[in-house]
């Protein structure tokens, strides 16, 4: 095995695809899929891509397994329904995420994640931190995260046209897992793959030894996908999945229980279904087509409550290859259609949103010299969104709900609808890629992205009844990064340094109800650095990873008794970030080392040692918006403890059809609280309960798995 080698320097991966890496990723492979959008100048150097072997390896269990070892990235949050992912201290609801290329879109419940996906079906997963080129999709403005599926010719072995895979995981901290995987040949050029997860989750224990109760889950996943070859150069894919998951959490499941706490049954189910299509036709048509239908629901005991987002849509992209220039033109378009509903006292009602986007876009890799490749691009987006909702008095009559009615017997409700103004844009970027010698390359770009108001938090959206804000202004990301790497086969050395200004980012509840307004600018910026060896059967890569996100140009309307109104407005810069009160913005993640070692001791061993360490953040100051509010008259402070976490995996191929994999995460036990989740403001009167949840303590992982 080796590192990532460049056989086309301008065309490859990014170098830091190797970035905490477990296992490298193959040149040819990544040359074989000539994806056009694995061509990424603009933060050329700090964009990753995660294989399947890394996550068999540590047998991967959920998002933070997944992105483990990722510097930029990082996940909060030990209960999977709770899990928030955060790019360069950046919530994923800013990013555009996608599985196949099917938009994850909405939240449908603010204290639970948006994203859920199964490690066990992934074939990679590319993480593009920050925007990037007109081909990232629509609202990209703090990056894009693509999950690519596996389908039954990653499986089969060469000559082979049915075979199956059964798997069995035993997790000391965490439950077990099986899985059943048949796929095979029902034509010459027509696949098709079968594979059903279960996953039994057990309350986890933290790394004192204590239970976490309401962590336990039960998960289930089906998953079917055909691929054909309809002719040499064409081929059609069409996936269906169905994920559910369900267990007692508490209403804050990214908070931590306390004896006191509340549980209610709750349900999670996740529908997609998705038809990609590409054609290599010749240097003029080479068409990319997708097409997805996917529909996620929560429902919950807490008020009797559910929500559902529904996205269908479609992207259509076409690359001409002329002369020196390689031109990806296309169109998408999506709509999101959300529906809530409840029949609590509180704040019954049934509520509907539907937001629509369509894109148009043109991106150009102009081969100017033999060294040097210059990209820039153009795309117009545009957006409307519309609401309508009855809320409603409810109460239960012989076992039925029904809306209580006033003196007159008239139902006692009231409704709200409105249209918002659409909001449409332009957006550009331009990068380069120069190589300074055969093994030196210095990159820069410079990347815009928009992104208009999108369907609402779906346990809010009841709560729009004060109005419309017909001031409110797209989101609009400036994004800067500058890199330099070097490759020579053994050596790597990566160096990238970014800003990412995302303007007018929007925000909810300053008004004390879900009012919707912009509230400044979410500033990130930082510095990556990945350092990397490799000789004939190892490999050692060194990274660090500073990141500083902040809110800048931030207005507050705070007391003053000097005022005659008794406020007066402040301007605030670098108004820390927490998840507590900024949730679906961002989350501070502070500085972070992560060191890599994998090692092939023959053809049937392998092992390897990851160790990880965040430091601390300290006097971190809140509750900005809560004196807006009024319920606090001052700034507090928290602080965030340094971690150190140790993970261990050995991979032994028994034999050609049979495998184990032994992982330890957490080694040492490590008793901490992720930056990623929502810190401890337990010292302080009044929010003792406001504490998230900690991280698993050990875990010893056993897996086995036999093909045939």
């Amino acid at each position: 095995m080796s590192l990532t080698t460049k056989t086309n320097k301008l065309a490859a991966l990014p170098l830091a695809i190797t970035a905490a890496l477990t296992t490298p990723v193959l040149a040819d492979n990544t040359e074989q899929e000539s994806s056009v959008e694995k061509i990424q100048i603009v933060g050329k150097t700090s964009n990753t891509e995660i294989t399947v072997e890394q996550l068999e390896n540590y047998i991967a269990n959920d998002l933070e397994d997944i992105f483990r070892h990722v510097p930029s990235v990082t996940i909060g949050g030990s209960l999977g329904v709770a899990q928030k992912m955060f790019v360069r201290g950046v919530e994923d609801t800013l990013l555009n995420v996608t599985v196949d290329g099917a938009p994850q879109a909405s939240t449908l419940f603010h204290h639970t994640g948006r994203l859920s996906i199964e490690p066990e079906l992934l074939r990679s997963v590319e993480v593009q931190a920050g925007a990037g080129e007109a081909t990232a999709g629509a609202g990209s403005i703090g990056g894009a995260i693509r999950f690519k599926t596996k389908s039954a010719d990653d499986l089969l072995e060469a000559e082979q046209t049915f075979g199956g895979l059964v798997k069995a995981g035993y997790f000391t901290n965490g439950g077990q897992k099986q899985s059943l995987s048949l796929y095979g040949k029902v034509a010459d050029k027509v696949g098709i793959l079968g594979s059903f997860v279960k996953a039994k989750r057990d309350n986890i224990e933290d790394g004192d030894g204590n239970t976490i109760p309401g962590t336990e889950s039960d998960q289930s996943l089906a998953f079917i996908k055909f691929n054909a070859q309809v002719a040499d150069n064409q081929e059609l894919t069409l996936s269906y999945e169905n994920r559910e998951e369900d267990g007692e959490f508490p209403k804050q499941t990214n908070w931590n229980p306390l004896a006191t706490t509340a549980f209610t049954q709750t349900w999670l189910d996740r529908e997609t279904i998705i038809l990609n299509y590409t054609a290599n036709i010749s240097d003029f048509v080479n068409i990319e087509a997708t097409i997805y239908d996917t529909e996620s629901e929560l429902k919950r005991e807490l008020y009797t409550w559910s929500g559902a987002i529904k996205t269908k849509g479609f992207d259509l992209r076409n690359t001409s290859q002329i002369g020196e220039h390689t031109l990806t033109y296309g169109l998408e378009k999506r709509t999101d259609t959300l529906l809530a509903q409840s029949y609590s006292d509180s704040f019954g009602g049934i509520f509907n949103e539907e937001g629509k986007v369509a894109g148009l876009y043109i991106q150009d890799q102009w081969q100017v010299l033999d060294d040097l490749l210059l990209s820039f691009g153009l795309r117009k987006d545009s957006y409307e969104l519309d609401h309508c909702g009855v809320k409603a008095v409810w109460e239960k009559v012989d076992g039925k709900w029904r809306t209580k009615t006033d003196e007159n017997g008239d139902p006692v409700t009231s409704s709200a609808a409105y249209a918002m103004p659409k909001q449409d844009g332009i957006s550009k970027n331009l990068g380069l890629v120069y190589n300074l010698t055969d093994n030196l390359a210095f990159s820069a770009g410079y990347a815009e992205a928009l992104r208009g108001r999108l369907t609402t938090d779906a346990f809010v959206v009841g709560e729009l009844s004060q109005g419309l804000n017909t001031e409110l202004q797209p989101e609009q990301v400036k994004n800067k990064e500058i890199g330099l790497e070097y490759n020579d086969g053994t050596l790597i050395f990566e160096l990238s340094g970014y800003q990412s200004d995302i303007e007018n980012v929007v925000f909810d509840k300053f008004k004390g109800g879900t009012f919707y307004e912009n509230i400044g600018t979410l500033a990130s910026q930082g510095v990556e650095i990945v350092a990397g060896y490799q000789a004939d059967n190892f490999q050692v890569v060194l990274s660090y990873n500073n990141n500083d996100v902040v809110l800048d140009d931030a207005e507050f309307n705070w007391p003053d008794s000097n005022s005659d109104s008794g406020f007066s407005v402040v301007k605030l810069n670098g108004v820390d970030l927490e998840a507590y009160e900024y949730g679906h913005l961002g989350n501070g993640v502070g500085d972070s080392i992560n060191l890599n070692f994998h090692y092939e001791v023959n053809q049937q061993i392998e092992l390897g040692y990851n160790f990880n360490y965040v430091q601390s953040l300290d006097n971190v100051n809140v509750f900005y918006r809560s004196i807006e509010l009024g319920w606090v008259d001052e700034l507090n402070t928290i602080n965030k403890p340094s971690y150190k976490v140790h993970d261990v995996f050995v991979k032994y191929q028994a034999t050609d059809n049979l495998t184990f994999d032994f992982s330890v995460q957490n080694l040492l036990d490590e008793s901490y609280l992720s930056h990623g989740s929502v810190a401890n403001y337990g010292h302080i009167t009044g929010y003792e309960t406001v504490v998230g949840i900690k991280e698993p303590g050990r875990d010893i992982r056993l897996s086995a798995s036999f093909k045939f």
